[in-house]
């Protein structure tokens, strides 16, 4: 007598060690081969089939769940709302760099911040209170083509008088800086006007 599909559902929990077995397209896969039985299908050919298919669904799952633990989306209570959109500001952070700390914001389901508007960059300056901050800003690619890590256009600015600059020759990076204006820096660094921290925002 061939198990029913619950019965193979508790078997594969048992053996598998995981609660997560696709439940719902193993039990259309296997009752349908029960009824491929009746039409003389060799049994050792079924079994083979609804097992391989199970294994596929159980690879699947795993996947699913590693890339649930790579990415949080879910917007921290202590973020700070502005025109619809939750921000962030991260300080005294070990190991910073600019990089870092672009990865450290898409890990949250974040970005790090853009500032398009005149309001929206006063927000950001009173978020700062005087503290400098990394900005999803870069000429990385190309020297003095600036962009924002979300694609939104480069039209508004709010540069530091003098600045951009590149005094090192490698300062790629946007920054905020005494009242909020943004200067352009180095990917990391330990110079007084570099950033102690960064700033994520989530558009929605």
């Amino acid at each position: 007598m061939l198990p029913d599909a619950d019965q193979l559902d508790r078997i594969l929990v048992r053996y598998a060690g995981r609660e997560a077995a696709p439940t719902r397209r193993f039990k259309i896969e296997w009752e349908s081969s029960q009824e491929g039985l009746s039409m003389g299908l060799p049994k050792k050919l079924l079994l083979l089939f609804v097992g391989a298919t199970a294994l596929a669904g159980l690879v699947w799952t795993g996947a699913a769940v590693g890339e649930d633990e790579k990415t949080d989306s879910s917007i921290p209570e202590e973020a700070v709302e502005f025109d619809g959109h939750h921000y962030l500001l991260v300080d005294e952070v070990e190991g910073l760099s600019w990089p870092s700390s672009k990865k450290r914001c898409a890990s949250q389901g974040s970005h790090l911040a853009t500032v398009t508007s005149r309001e929206e960059s006063d927000f950001i300056a009173e978020l700062c209170d005087g503290r400098y901050m990394y900005l999803g800003g870069s000429d990385e690619e190309q020297e003095g083509n600036w962009v924002w890590v979300d694609g939104s256009p480069w039209e508004f600015t709010n540069w530091m008088r003098g600045q951009p600059n590149d005094y090192t020759g490698n300062e790629d990076y946007l920054a905020t800086y005494d009242h909020g204006a943004w200067v352009d820096v180095d990917a990391e660094g330990d110079d007084f006007w570099m950033p102690t921290g960064y700033i994520c925002e989530w558009d929605e």
